[in-house]
């Protein structure tokens, strides 16, 4: 085990040398390109205080960790082709806690093809071998459906994830637009006492032009998720109504509000229910410098900390993006979520409670382009806690550190 560690230590610590004696050589730091081929390798170092490396609820032990990532972004663009895919790998190294080390590696893939005017198809897939926060995770959105986490909001153990999306859409007239799409997701863990799950979900959307710059939808969803401790899967399907922006360059706003039903696994103690759901989304370029962004959603899922249980859980998030001069980017990210499990949690002493578990995670970031084009540094500082009438954690990270790309 510790010949592996310092293994893969000495390959990063190679890579990031080799690549930025590449890029020295090479002077840009936008990718070789050949015709519609892009190709980009990157490595990035970085250095973080964490003061909770636990995400203890009590005496919290502090630390330092050095994350390594050596990758290749690659990307293919020609008439109605678009196509995107990234392999990285890497390895964290703490300073004192040894003993947390782990390596961590994935891959992703996206394939666009086609036109609206008639018919556009999209595919995206990913595998990620991950501890603690995913920093690869997801931002894709497959015809129109969130890439809502399908872990609790405390579950950050090593696992594994996986997502395969499909999505097709077509603009049938000026005025009408109808979309499909469909997404699996799994994730599963090492832990003995996690429940791992996977699930389905797909949804088919059409839209409605009524001025130049809105519309009016309609969205009906539905899927099933299963977790490996309770036999049989819970399913839910719904519909929403709501409004969207059209042809903006400034405002993009998408607000879709409705009802779902969720339907626990057959046999299950709980009771079944109908509750208001809604998705919102929306985006403002303030000015060439300054960008904002929120939006937030609500649903039901089963949980992998409690596998006989399932939380209505309901996220919001905000953000902002400044562009102080050419070189010099900062931004600001929140997020906020409750779960609030439907079924009473057994406690330490005997009884039991109503769980609730607010999660809230701040991000400050600010990111310099050096006068090398190969070369970019960065700095974050981030806050991450969960009030639980069950446990409390609040941690603190500070990073610096940078990236090589060619």
């Amino acid at each position: 085990m510790r010949t592996t560690a310092l293994g893969g230590k000495l390959f990063l610590s190679v890579s990031v040398i080799v690549l930025a004696a590449w890029a020295i050589q090479a002077g840009p730091g936008q990718g070789f390109h050949s015709g519609p081929w892009m190709i980009s390798p990157y490595v990035n170092e970085s250095a973080t205080y964490d003061s909770n490396i636990e995400q203890a609820s009590q005496d919290a032990e502090s630390g330092w960790f050095m994350n390594s990532e050596a990758g290749l972004r690659a990307g293919y663009s020609a008439y109605m082709i678009d196509a995107t895919a990234l392999g990285y790998g890497g390895y964290r190294n703490y300073a004192d806690e040894t003993r947390d080390n782990f390596g961590f590696y994935g891959e992703s893939a996206s394939l666009k093809y086609g036109l609206r005017e008639r018919l556009q198809v999209q595919a995206d897939e990913y595998y990620h071998h991950v501890s603690d926060i995913d920093t690869h995770g997801s931002e894709m959105s497959i015809g129109g459906i969130s890439p809502d986490s399908v872990m609790d909001v405390a579950a950050r153990a090593k696992r594994n994830l996986c997502h395969v999306g499909l999505s097709a859409g077509r603009d049938m007239s000026d005025k009408v637009q109808l979309d499909a799409g469909y997404r699996y997701d799994s994730a599963r863990y090492d832990e003995a006492d996690l429940a791992d799950l996977n699930g389905h979900v797909g949804q088919l959307e059409g839209a409605y032009k009524i001025t130049e710059k809105s519309a009016a939808f309609a969205t009906l969803f539905g899927g099933a998720q299963k977790n490996s401790v309770v036999a049989g899967a819970a399913d839910y399907y719904g519909t929403r109504l709501g409004g969207e922006t059209r042809g903006t360059d400034k405002i993009s706003l998408k607000a879709g509000a409705g009802v779902e039903q969720y339907n626990r696994p057959s046999g299950s103690a709980g009771d079944n229910k109908t509750a208001f759901n809604f998705d919102v989304t929306a985006n403002w370029v303030v000015t060439d410098k300054i960008r904002l962004h929120a939006g937030g959603l609500n649903g039901t899922s089963m949980s992998s900390v409690l596998p006989n249980n399932a939380s209505d859980y309901t996220a919001v998030w905000a953000g902002a993006v400044y562009r102080v001069i050419p070189t010099v980017g900062l931004s600001l990210d929140g997020i906020y979520r409750i779960d609030d499990y439907l079924d009473p949690v057994t406690v330490a002493g005997g009884g039991s409670v109503d769980r609730k578990d607010k999660g809230t995670a701040l991000s400050a970031r600010a990111d310099y382009q050096t006068p090398a084009a190969f070369l970019d540094l960065y700095a974050q500082a981030s806050y991450e806690s969960t009030d639980s009438n069950i446990s409390d954690y609040n941690e603190t990270r500070v990073t610096v550190g940078v990236d090589v790309k060619y």
